[in-house]
C-alpha cells in the first residue's frame, strides 16, 4: 500500500502561491492539515516555494530524480519545513531507496511529531524494509490518537493480511470497524461525516465487504464455528443478498443479534518442524501420496509436508512432492522453506539459499520468518555475501527478538566474519539469557572462544554442552583438537 499525496500537495501549493497560505495535505477526516509546520511564524521564501512547486510538478510528471534534485535544493535553503522533507522521503520511497526515505521521514516527524501522515509514511518505510512489528507500533500510535484514521486503519489490516496474521486482521476488522458501525446503526449516529468517525455507513456495500473479508479469513484459518457466526450476522443485516444466503448455515434458521460479541481462539505459534512422538497417528504413508492423492489447499499441503518429516520417506521423494505442491500453491512460505530445509539435508546449499530467498518474501508467522531469515543469513555468510548476510540476521531478530538461535547466529557471524569480540560476546550472552540450558548454544559459545584462539575457555563450554546432551560425535571431535 503506497500513499502518493503529490497531487494533493501540488493543488494546495498552487493555492498557496496565489493566496499566500501555507501548503497542506489531506487530514484524516477529509479536512486539510498543514504540510508546513504549524508553528512557523514566517512565510517560506518565494525561492523555496518555487523550487518546491517545480519539484512536485516534476514528480507529478514521473521525473522523480529531477523532482528530488529540486526538493533537496529547497530543503537546503529552508531545512525547517517538514513538508519539504516529507516530500523528499516520498520520492526516495518510490525510488526504493529506503535508507534515505527513512532518514527524511524521521526528520519530518522530529519537526511535527503529532502529524499522523508523517507517521504513516514512516510505517510504510519500516514495513518495506521488513520491520513489520515496528510498522504496526507506529500505526497503533496513530490510532491511539485518531481512533478512526481510515488510512492507518486499513493499512494496518492490509499488513496483517499480507503477513498472513489473519487472526490479528480479524480482531481489527471486528473491534475497530464492524462494532463501531453497529453502534452507529443502533444509536442513531449522525449520517454526516464527523471528525474521528468511520467514513463508511451502516448497511453499505463497504460494510458488507468487511464482513466478507472476516468470513474469508476464518475460512482460511479453519474456524467453521466462527464462519457460521459471521454468516448468520451477515444474513441478519443483509437478508436479501443472495450471495450471503448461499454461505449462511442451512440447518439453523436462528438469527443471532449483531450485538453478540465475537470471541476468537488463540492460535498457538508452535514449532512445526518438531518431531511428533506418536508416529502411528501423525505420519502420512508415502504410498497414499503415490496414488495421485493431492492436497486440496495450501494448509493441507503444509500439514502433509510436516507429517512426512516424521516418517521414513526418502529426502528425494519429499523433495519431489514439495516441488509439486509448490507448483500447485505458489508463494507459500512454509512450502518454500521446506524445500530449503530439504536441500540443506541434501547438502545443496546454493539451492537451499534460493528457496529461503523466496520464503522470506512470502507470508508466514513472525517466528517462522525469523527462522527463514536466520537460515538465509547463515547461507549468505558461507557464500561470502557478508552485507546481505548481516542484514538477514538482523531481520531475523526484528521479526522475533526472542529467537535465541537468531542471537547465536549473529554472535558467530560477528566473531568469524567481523572479528568483533565485543559484539560476539554480547549477542551470545543474549542468546543464553533466553535459553541458558541449550546445549547447542553453549557449544557455539565454545566455538566463539575457539575463533579468538582461546582454546582452554572453548573446552570448558564444549564439555558443558556435552554434559547437557549435545552432539556427542561433533563435540568429541572438537575436544580432540580435530576442529575445522
Amino acid at each position: 500500500m503506497r500513499i502518493k499525496p503529490f497531487i494533493s500537495i501540488l493543488i494546495i501549493l498552487l493555492i498557496s502561491l496565489y493566496q499566500g497560505v501555507n501548503a497542506q495535505i489531506p487530514g484524516q477526516d477529509g479536512s486539510m492539515e498543514n504540510l508546513f509546520s504549524h508553528n512557523s511564524a514566517e512565510q517560506i521564501s518565494t525561492q523555496v516555494q518555487k523550487l518546491f512547486l517545480e519539484g512536485l510538478l516534476a514528480v507529478n510528471n514521473t521525473f522523480l530524480e529531477d523532482g528530488l534534485t529540486l526538493l533537496l535544493q529547497a530543503e537546503k535553503l529552508d531545512p525547517n519545513q517538514s513538508g519539504i522533507t516529507h516530500a523528499i522521503a516520498n520520492i526516495y520511497f518510490n525510488l526504493n531507496d529506503y535508507n534515505n526515505a527513512l532518514f527524511y521521514a524521521e526528520n519530518s516527524l522530529l519537526k511535527e511529531p503529532t502529524n499522523p501522515w508523517y507517521r504513516i509514511q514512516l510505517a510504510q518505510i519500516l514495513y518495506a524494509q521488513g520491520y513489520y512489528q515496528a510498522a504496526v507500533k507506529e500505526l497503533e500510535l496513530i490510532l491511539s490518537q485518531h481512533k478512526y484514521h481510515w488510512v492507518a486503519l486499513t493499512f494496518l489490516i492490509d499488513m496483517h493480511q499480507k503477513m498472513s496474521f489473519l487472526a490479528d486482521a480479524n480482531v481489527v476488522i471486528r473491534e475497530r470497524i464492524l462494532e463501531p458501525l453497529q453502534r452507529m446503526a443502533t444509536q442513531h449516529y449522525p449520517r454526516t461525516s464527523q471528525p474521528n468517525e468511520l467514513p463508511i455507513q451502516p448497511f453499505s456495500q463497504m460494510h458488507k465487504d468487511w464482513f466478507r473479508l472476516l468470513h474469508k479469513n476464518f475460512e482460511i484459518l479453519g474456524m467453521p464455528d466462527s464462519m457460521k457466526t459471521v454468516a448468520r450476522e451477515m444474513q441478519y443485516l443483509f437478508p436479501y443478498d443472495q450471495g450471503i444466503s448461499k454461505i449462511a448455515p442451512k440447518s439453523d434458521n436462528e438469527k443471532l443479534s449483531y450485538n453478540s460479541r465475537f470471541t476468537e481462539t488463540t492460535l498457538n505459534d508452535t514449532d512445526l518442524h518438531k518431531p511428533v512422538s506418536d508416529k502411528s497417528k501423525s505420519s502420512l504413508p508415502y504410498h497414499e501420496l503415490q496414488l495421485n492423492k493431492t492436497p486440496n489447499n495450501p494448509k493441507e499441503a503444509i500439514e502433509w509436508l510436516h507429517k512426512l518429516n516424521d516418517s521414513d520417506v526418502k529426502l528425494i521423494n519429499r523433495k519431489t512432492l514439495a516441488l509439486e505442491w509448490n507448483e500447485l500453491f505458489p508463494e507459500q512460505g512454509e512450502i518454500l522453506s521446506e524445500l530449503g530445509w530439504i536441500e540443506l539435508e541434501l547438502k545443496n546449499k546454493n539451492a537451499a539459499k534460493k528457496w529461503f530467498e523466496q520464503a522470506i518474501r512470502s507470508p508466514g508467522l513472525r517466528s517462522q520468518k525469523s527462522e527463514w531469515y536466520r537460515q538465509l543469513g547463515e547461507l549468505q555468510a558461507e557464500a561470502g555475501d557478508l552485507e546481505p548476510a548481516e542484514r538477514s540476521l538482523n531481520y531475523a531478530l526484528h521479526y522475533d527478538p526472542d529467537n535465541a538461535y537468531g542471537w547465536a547466529s549473529l554472535a558467530y557471524f560477528s566473531a568469524r566474519y567481523r572479528n568483533n569480540r565485543a559484539q560476539a560476546e554480547s549477542k551470545i550472552k543474549q542468546a543464553l539469557l533466553i535459553n541458558p540450558e541449550d546445549a547447542s548454544l553453549i557449544e557455539l559459545k565454545g566455538d566463539i572462544y575457539h575463533l579468538f584462539s582461546e582454546s582452554d575457555e572453548a573446552i570448558i563450554w564444549w564439555e558443558k554442552a556435552l554434559e547437557l546432551g549435545g552432539s556427542t560425535q561433533r563435540i568429541r571431535k572438537k575436544l580432540s583438537r580435530d576442529y575445522d
